[in-house]
């Protein structure tokens, strides 16, 4: 695969994995049930993993982590 392909390719999944992790806080921050903090920091920590797999370790998923991660806590 020629490298222009590749960033082509890469781009495409970062998009759309910004825009699942953004679906996802933004489903995180509409829910108040007391027990969704444990699902909410569990579904950050698979996007982040995801990230990492996707990205092969950018340091943009460790962005992405912790913004995921305080829509959490601000909940």
């Amino acid at each position: 695969m020629d490298r222009k392909s590749f960033v082509i390719r890469a781009g495409s999944v970062l998009a759309v994995m910004f825009v699942g992790l953004t679906a996802v806080i933004a489903d995180a921050s509409r829910s108040c049930a007391f027990g969704q903090g444990n699902a909410c920091a569990s579904t950050c920590r698979s996007a982040y993993n995801d990230c990492r797999i996707a990205t092969k370790g950018s340091a943009s998923c460790d962005a992405q982590f912790q913004a995921c991660m305080q829509s959490c806590v601000r909940r």
